[in-house]
């Protein structure tokens, strides 16, 4: 196969710089460009006219979602992110998204094959989206092309994939990047509420992630989750 030339954004950038490093390892993939945001990811798709784009769906200045709407017109665009929200899902379809791909549902060994598929007019959705559009309660018609390309399931061990670990950065306890990000903010005394404010999510969708942070942390409230949390950090 001829290389394929793919431009990333992603707003963290020890996930963007990661991510970044394992397209470089790909004999034919071709990284041209690596954004911050969805503004200057459209800058960088007009200027390097990639032949897929990999975009996050929450970054500053412009989110993923929003960018897609223009970036499509250029070329396919795939989500990486890590939301599963059926919403999202939804709205990154309906704006041209080629694909929807959730981070830990993704083998280094598939993607280069992807990557070429979707180029060439496939879809690419991974298990969880795909989930979450049967979920949704708004309909959503996948984009159509010459096939589909489909993500095998999910990793059964936390660093089964390169991927994987350099978005969840080894984070103790197993959590994902997300968990974590979120278990922060709860470390730093914000309430459900201000959480999903600031990162555009429900509350129910933290409140859910906070259960599962507690779950796999062992711990059954908020400041036994925070005590162990710093003790860690130690």
């Amino acid at each position: 196969m001829s290389a394929i030339r793919v431009l990333i954004a992603d707003d963290n950038s020890v996930v963007r710089t990661g991510l970044a490093q394992i397209l470089n390892a790909l004999p034919d993939v071709e990284l041209v460009g690596a954004a911050a945001d969805g503004k200057e990811a459209i800058e960088l798709a007009e200027q390097t006219k990639p032949d897929v784009c990999l975009l996050d769906v929450r970054m500053p200045v412009m989110n993923g979602v929003e960018a897609t709407r223009v970036i499509s017109e250029r070329c396919p665009v795939v989500m990486l992110t890590h939301s599963e929200e059926h919403e999202v899902v939804s709205a990154a379809l309906r704006n041209g998204a080629r694909g929807y791909v959730v981070y830990n549902e993704i083998e280094m060994e598939d993607l280069s094959k992807a990557l070429h598929s979707v180029a060439a007019g496939a879809s690419l959705m991974s298990p969880s989206a795909v989930t979450a559009i049967m979920a949704g309660a708004v309909p959503v018609e996948v984009p159509s092309g010459e096939g589909v390309a489909t993500l095998p399931e999910a990793p059964a061990e936390p660093h089964q994939s390169e991927l994987a670990e350099v978005v969840r950065g080894r984070s103790p306890f197993g959590l994902s990047g997300r968990e974590s990000q979120i278990m922060e903010l709860v470390a730093d005394g914000l309430p459900n509420k201000e959480i999903a404010a600031l990162l555009f999510l429900s509350e129910k969708t933290v409140k859910n992630h906070i259960n599962r942070i507690f779950s796999k942390m062992g711990v059954g409230s908020r400041a036994e989750a925070v005590s162990v949390w710093f003790r860690n950090q130690l």
